[in-house]
């Protein structure tokens, strides 16, 4: 079992009270019955449960992913990254562990395995697990997971100063020939540290892979004086147009009346700023034409 925090009172039994356990373990063991724990608990994977009432986040289903592994696993890719600091993981996205190749052992259902040796620096250990170093989890996001999530988990990493391009350009070379290389390279030479959030890193891949000129990233626009007016996401300084990404919070009205004032600074300098939204994610065509619209003026 393992610790697991619960911040509101408790009417679990004291032996299972804020911990992630295996459900099949705790009846036979006489410490609840099936009834019970299919009522008070929640279940995070196949055959581990949690007391209802508990979010349920990928750093959660990383627990629960290990718990009936061998101590050999290594989390790795976004499931590592997650407990770098970089929790960009939706509860959905799978979790990935790396098991040694004489280990033949099947993730259940939200577990993704894959299978290798790692050499000692390849493996760290934060709060007591067992994670990939940041550069093998690099590899293992660009070459295991869609070229759009690992940029946001490896901008995410360098962003936190956990890995440097220098250290990801090597990597490449050390790998020159190796499966996954092209896969890497396509994600490695874009990936840059500046996205703030995982949509931008996301809205970047999108930009990259349209006719759209490669923009400025984090870009300051000053007024005549030299006096600070805005950051905006994406910039084309030479066309004065701008590109916002904006979160579920920029919706609250106080966001929503900053944001004009903001526009407005922009706009009086002459600037062109476009919004989207994570529905342009799914469908980006509409920002796209817009935005070919605004450059092209």
């Amino acid at each position: 079992m393992r610790d697991f925090a619960v911040d509101r009172p408790s009417v679990v039994p004291e032996h299972l009270r804020q911990q992630i356990f295996r459900g099949s373990d705790a009846v036979a063991e006489g410490l609840i019955s099936s009834s019970r724990l299919r009522r008070e608990y929640q279940r995070v994977l196949h055959g581990i449960y949690v007391p209802v009432g508990n979010p349920i986040d990928h750093g959660v289903r990383t627990l629960a992913a290990l718990l009936p592994t061998s101590e050999t696993a290594v989390l790795t890719a976004h499931s590592a990254a997650w407990w770098y600091g970089v929790a960009y993981a939706e509860p959905a996205d799978p979790v990935i562990l790396i098991l040694p190749c004489d280990l033949q052992i099947k993730g259940a259902r939200g577990v993704r395995v894959h299978v290798s040796n790692l050499t000692d620096s390849e493996i760290g250990l934060v709060d007591g697990l067992r994670l990939a170093s940041p550069i093998r989890a690099a590899w293992d996001a660009a070459t295991l997971t869609s070229p759009r999530a690992a940029l946001a988990t490896i901008d995410g990493l360098l962003r936190r100063r956990l890995l440097t391009e220098r250290q990801l350009l090597r990597e490449l070379t050390v790998r020159a020939g190796t499966w996954g290389v092209a896969r890497a390279r396509a994600v490695f030479e874009l990936a840059d540290g500046l996205s703030e959030s995982p949509a931008e890193s996301w809205t970047r891949w999108l930009l990259h892979h349209s006719t759209i000129p490669p923009a400025t990233l984090e870009f300051e626009v000053l007024d005549e004086n030299g006096g600070f007016i805005a950051r905006v996401d994406f910039a084309w300084p030479a066309k004065r147009v701008a590109l916002e990404y904006d979160g579920a919070y920029h919706a609250d009205p106080k966001q929503r009346a900053i944001d004009q004032r903001r526009d407005s600074a922009l706009a009086g300098l002459g600037w062109k700023v476009l919004h989207m939204t994570s529905s342009d994610l799914h469908d980006p065509s509409r920002v796209l034409a817009e935005l070919r619209g605004l450059l092209a003026g």
